[in-house]
This record gives structure tokens, sequence and C-alpha cells, in this order.
């Protein structure tokens, strides 16, 4: 192979390697502001608008995990309602809904979408990792899209699930996709760059294998091993009803549930 040509491919990946920086000098609060200001943008806002009004469906891999939670009633709380892809079908079901998102465009078009399906969803502005509704109110909570990775740092994921467990009923669902990737993360001198980088700019020092930006729009953090995935549900006090990984779309899906409250001891 010809020298300019090596060194032409070695500049390309060098170009990417700097790219991928940006993930390190953000700390997890940043890395949500940008994918907040990504979605907030017109353009971003009114193309999730137009998919939930034309295809307000859900994905097989999201009718699976439903089909395997046998309700079709109560009260739901739905994470990243985007512009109501999910919620309408879900509505239509018999579920009550409330829809949460960052952007409360997004939540405006997605009340407009249920009006237009002849159907009403309730609708929170507020950032799903920091959810803060009434506790006990919801039998199911509802986070699909894979959206379980668009939180960075495993900490930060631990507490959205205490979260989300307490606005849950006792016995209550808890019903998840996360990003699956076997092959996540750079080669071991690439990793340690960029924690060099974290460390010298005091940025992403929560950094993890598979944390990217990606398609540089929004974080994204790839499980590549099912006992991490199932360590962060228990972590967050859930029980693992039902899980699996789907290599094709690259997309795990999960349902859990929140333990009953266990009856005081007699004295």
């Amino acid at each position: 192979m010809r020298p300019r040509i090596i060194f032409g491919r070695f500049l390309i990946r060098l170009g990417r390697f700097i790219q991928s920086l940006a993930l390190m000098v953000m700390r997890p609060n940043n890395l949500v502001e940008f994918s907040r200001q990504t979605y907030a943008t017109s353009r971003m806002v009114e193309g999730c608008g137009r998919q939930a009004l034309a295809y307000p469906v859900l994905h097989p891999d999201e009718q699976t995990l439903l089909e395997r939670l046998h309700l079709t009633r109560g009260r739901l709380l739905l994470l990243g309602v985007g512009g109501g892809r999910e919620a309408i079908p879900l509505t239509q079901m018999g579920f009550e809904v409330t829809g949460v998102d960052f952007v409360p465009e997004m939540v405006e078009k997605a009340r407009e979408n249920a009006v237009r399906h002849g159907v009403k969803i309730e609708g929170i502005t507020q950032e799903i990792s920091k959810i803060d509704v009434p506790a006990g109110s919801y039998d199911v909570v509802w986070l699909s899209a894979a959206m379980y990775s668009c939180v960075p740092a495993r900490g930060r994921r631990v507490e959205m699930l205490q979260r989300i467990g307490k606005a849950l009923k006792p016995g209550g669902y808890f019903i998840c996709q996360f990003r699956w990737d076997t092959e996540a993360g750079a080669s071991r001198i690439w990793e340690l760059a960029r924690k060099i980088v974290a460390f010298l700019t005091l940025g992403n020092l929560w950094y993890e294998k598979g944390d990217t930006l990606s398609y540089n729009i929004e974080f994204i953090h790839a499980f590549s091993q099912e006992d991490e995935v199932k360590s962060e549900f228990a972590e967050g006090g859930f029980e693992v009803i039902h899980m699996h990984i789907s290599e094709e779309i690259l997309i795990g899906g999960a349902m859990l549930r929140k333990p009953l409250s266990k009856a005081p001891l007699s004295k």
C-alpha cells in the first residue's frame, strides 16, 4: 500500500478520535444537556411529530415486551414521549398515559398528535433520569426506543431506577430497552488516551467503555455484558422478570418488577 494512502487512513482515524474527545470533556449533566439541545431543535420536534402522527405504532420488539406484561389497563408513565409514537397506541389499548420529555415542545406535540388520533394523554416536562412524580402513582413505567442507554453514567442510571421504583405501586412494572454491542469501545490505546483527556480537563471522569456520542447528536451507552445490565437493575431495586438481547438490531429489552412491600414482622 502506498505510504500516502497509509498516512491518509491514519489521519482519518485520528480525526475520528479527536472528534470523539467531545465525549470526554463533558460531564454527565453536560451530556444530558447536549442531547436535549439536539432534540429541542424545530427540525427534530417536527420530525418526531410527523413520525408519530403517520406511524403511531409499537415496534415488534416493544410489542413483544408488552405481550409479556399481560396488562392493558392502569396508569402508565411513558419516559421520553417524543412526538407520541408509543403513547398513542398504548392509550388506545386502554392505559392512562402520562408522557414525560425534557423538551416541552415534544410534550405539546405528543398531546396534539394524541388528540388527532382521538385519545388524550397527560404531559410533564422533566428530564427522565431525574423524574419526580408522586410516589406509588403508576402501575407501569415505560422507557422504550433503547432510551435507557441515553442516560450517562451508571450511578445516574441507578438513581433513575430508584426514582422509577418510587413512582411505581408495589408490584408495579418497569419496561425498558437498551443498546447492545459486544464490540463497543475503542482500542485500549485510544481508551487510555480518552481517559487522560477526561482527567486533564476535569471532564467525563464517569466514562465507561461503550459510551459514545451517537452521530454526534446524543449520548449513548452500549452494554456488552448481561451481568452489567442486570447488576444495575438489581442495584436500582428491581427484580428481573424477563430480559432478552436481539443481536440483529443490537437492542436489548427487559421487564422488571418492583417488589411487593414486605409485611411487618409480628411482635
